[in-house]
């Protein structure tokens, strides 16, 4: 009987060695060790880097922003500076005459780095106020700063962020250039015109008459006014409207994240 059961025995031994080799040469799912992990709620400061034309601009375009300021995981840099963010309008309205607010649905899609490393941006959106004018040519000015918080995790390959930091250089002071196709113009002065002198009245004429009979009037003559020819008025010059500002940022669920 000991020796029946010795010849089931090591089979089923067998089976299960085998099976555990198996299991060790299978792939395991796992972060990467040298990852970067940005956590819910860090900060993006980003500049607008392509302006947002009040006469283009429809829900679905997309919005170019740069990080001016680096986001960091503790003691490392998981977003340089000057990397690249890309988001899109999903919603705009415009100032009115009796508003001088522009309000924009945004939500950010993903964040591409120096060297060419994107990595996606999921749950990051918000609501953007902007004060500009409706005489306005442009709703989202180059180089328009604003603050966005990230609303879901994002992890990051460690290598590929330290790649990009050696390439990636933070915008510089006045990089951006005014986007706005208005030009101010000083208007004119005028003329005041060739003034033609008036001529003064001149007092009647009186001559006594003989004893008993009136005295004869010669009546005077009327004054000219003064007339002035040639004047040429003034015109105004052209102002053009303040640069947009954001005002206000609140973050929102995104319906597409």
């Amino acid at each position: 009987m000991r020796r029946t059961k010795k010849l089931l025995f090591w089979p089923a031994l067998a089976l299960l060695t085998s099976a555990a080799g198996v299991a060790q040469n299978m792939p395991q799912a796992s972060i990467p060790s040298n990852a970067l992990a940005i956590p819910a709620g860090a900060h993006l400061e980003l500049a607008v880097t392509r302006a947002v034309w009040s006469a283009r601009v429809k829900p679905g375009d997309t919005l170019y922003a740069e990080a001016v300021f680096p986001v960091t995981v503790g003691q490392s840099i998981a977003i340089p500076a000057g990397s690249y963010v890309e988001g899109q309008i999903e919603a705009v309205t415009f100032p009115t005459r009796r508003s001088n607010r522009a309000t924009f649905d945004l939500r950010l899609t993903k964040v591409i780095l120096g060297n060419g490393y994107v990595a996606p941006l999921q749950g990051t959106a918000a609501e953007v106020i902007v004060q500009v004018s409706r005489a306005s040519d442009i709703l989202l000015d180059n180089g328009t700063q604003f603050e966005l918080t990230l609303g879901a995790p994002v992890t990051l390959d460690g290598d590929a962020v330290r790649d990009a930091i050696a390439v990636t250089h933070a915008p510089k002071p006045g990089e951006f250039t005014h986007a706005t196709l208005c030009r101010p113009t000083p208007g004119s002065e005028g003329s005041p015109g060739t003034v033609l002198p008036g001529t003064p009245a001149t007092p009647p004429t009186v001559i006594p008459g003989a004893p008993g009979m009136p005295d004869t009037v010669i009546p005077g003559t009327p004054g000219t006014s003064s007339q002035v020819i040639g004047a040429v008025p003034g015109t105004p010059g052209t102002i053009c409207p303040a640069p947009p500002l954001v005002v206000s940022v609140v973050a929102q669920p995104s319906s597409k994240s």
